[in-house]
């Protein structure tokens, strides 16, 4: 007689997966009140024990910012990329990424704070 082992091993789940991949942006300036559409592709940290995610193209001006995961939950600490300043939350909607945040640019003196509401739908 032979008997079989078998073995069950299970892959840690990680909550930035439900953030990750390539989207359509439908971007609202509260402050311009102007629609704006373009894609982003968001990319997990090489860390797998990290809870960051990088957003390409953020606000559709080519530059990357970090996020932070928690559930489905998305939080953009405060940083400062190419004289921007962008903070924000986000979260998961139906596997859609809904976001608020705002954008100062600083190289701009008329001081003004762009407000938008952006919906990142999965392509």
């Amino acid at each position: 007689m032979s008997s079989c082992d078998v073995w069950v091993v299970e892959v840690p789940y990680d909550s930035r997966d439900n953030f990750t991949g390539r989207f359509s942006v439908e971007e609202y300036s509260e402050t311009y009140d102007l629609l704006t559409k373009y894609n982003v592709r968001i990319l997990k940290d090489g860390d797998p024990h990290s809870s960051v995610v990088y957003i390409r193209n953020f606000y559709g001006i080519d530059v990357e910012v970090f996020a932070e995961v928690y559930g489905d939950r998305l939080t953009i600490p405060r940083q400062v990329i190419d004289g921007y300043v962008i903070q924000g939350t986000g979260r998961i909607d139906y596997g859609d990424v809904v976001l608020s945040y705002s954008v100062e640019d600083r190289l701009d003196n008329s001081g003004l704070v762009d407000f938008c509401n952006t919906v990142y739908f999965r392509r």
